[in-house]
């Protein structure tokens, strides 16, 4: 791609750490305990559907007591995540904080739990056109199936220029930083040909509705 593309770069502050609801926590595949571990109050997470209210169990040497499952966020507390890279790989590590006190929840690998919500949310570009997860995740779309070279801005076509809008609004209204490098080669057969490669923040996409967003953007021209 080093000829004839159009790019769109907000070169933002990639988040450290990020905000989410409880629809995004069960998305990702894990339901919220308020109960005991080694008899003192906390909150934890199981796999959805895994464990049961009253239930005690002993996992990785700790005895845990599940007193309650909630269905929202305590209202007093927060739901937290940011990624971390060690040894080069990445991990999704995310907490709820409550007051003063925060409660580790689990540190997984982020590329796992993309998967889980993106099947769970049937988001098919996403988990076809995905190259990378770290910090930021890229995303490579390459749909040219004819000989030709790169057309210029001037020659897009209106829906083309309707997806270009809508990168723009997503890096400026929602991510705040993101790079969008894109070639058009022009509409054969009711097909566009076109390549794209995408990087974003990668905390966002554990956002249900950011998720879904990006996938819609990146299908506009099938």
């Amino acid at each position: 791609m080093l000829e004839g593309y159009y790019i769109i770069e907000n070169p933002g502050v990639v988040p450290s750490e990020r905000r989410f609801r409880m629809k995004d926590l069960k998305a990702w595949g894990y339901d919220l305990h308020l109960g005991t571990i080694e008899g003192e109050r906390a909150y934890f997470v199981s796999r959805t559907g895994e464990r049961e209210e009253g239930e005690t169990y002993s996992l990785q040497g700790k005895t845990y007591h599940i007193e309650k499952t909630e269905k929202e966020i305590p209202e007093n507390a927060r739901l937290l995540a940011r990624i971390v890279i060690e040894r080069g790989q990445p991990y999704l590590e995310f907490w709820l904080e409550e007051e003063d006190t925060v409660y580790p929840l689990a540190k997984e690998d982020p590329r796992i739990i993309l998967k889980r919500l993106w099947e769970k949310e049937k988001l098919n570009q996403l988990l076809k056109h995905v190259r990378a997860v770290g910090l930021t995740t890229d995303f490579y779309k390459d749909t040219v199936f004819i000989k030709s070279i790169p057309l210029p801005y001037e020659e897009y076509p209106p829906k083309v220029r309707r997806v270009l809008r809508e990168v723009r609004d997503i890096h400026r209204d929602i991510m705040g930083f993101g790079r969008f490098v894109f070639q058009y080669f022009g509409e054969e057969n009711k097909t566009h040909n076109y390549r794209l490669h995408w990087t974003l923040p990668t905390l966002h996409l554990f956002d249900v509705e950011i998720a879904n967003e990006i996938d819609k953007v990146l299908g506009m021209l099938d």
